[in-house]
């Protein structure tokens, strides 16, 4: 109970946590607000896809390694298509298709042959790490061009106006 506690107490405490992406203008299109609270839009997509892609997979095949090595690289070739646009109105299916390549991902790295298992996981980790650098990449670039990015994480919260401020908006 005091662990559930401390989890929501930090919850509370931490306006970005559960986004992880920054609280501006210029990523709203990534999060959606349930009681206030910003959630990342591609984790509450990519995280259950994965759960229900490993779960039929482990239903269907018993997590055959011949079936979940292909799903996941054609799943995940898939996804890479959204670098060609910048638009966010596929989002979802590209996060879903995310998830169907790191549920199966998952699988065939546990059900890899024995003798292809270590290469499995290297390749597997290899693909999310270089992906994650990628989004990355994009994410800083995006707060680098903003004229507030030395003030991140509190950059989010409006900042308050000068007088000046005040007085030239109220004059144009």
């Amino acid at each position: 109970m005091d662990l559930a506690r401390r989890v929501l107490s930090t919850i509370d405490r931490d306006p970005i946590i559960l986004s992880h992406h920054p609280l501006c203008g210029k990523f709203e299109d990534h999060v959606f607000k349930i009681k206030g609270r910003h959630v990342c839009i591609g984790c509450a997509t990519v995280y259950p896809s994965a759960i229900m892609t490993a779960i039929l997979l482990l239903v269907l095949s018993s997590g055959s390694f011949a079936i979940a090595f292909p799903l996941a690289l054609s799943s995940f070739a898939l996804n890479l298509t959204r670098f060609l646009s910048k638009s966010h109105r596929f989002s979802v299916l590209f996060n879903a298709s995310l998830g169907i390549s790191l549920g199966a991902s998952l699988l065939a790295s546990i059900h890899a042959p024995e003798d292809l298992q270590v290469v499995v996981v290297v390749f597997v980790l290899a693909v999310a790490i270089s992906f994650s650098l990628v989004k990355g990449r994009r994410m800083l670039a995006t707060c680098k061009s903003c004229e507030r990015y030395r003030e991140f994480p509190s950059c989010h919260n409006p900042r308050p106006r000068q007088v000046n401020e005040c007085h030239q908006i109220q004059s144009e």
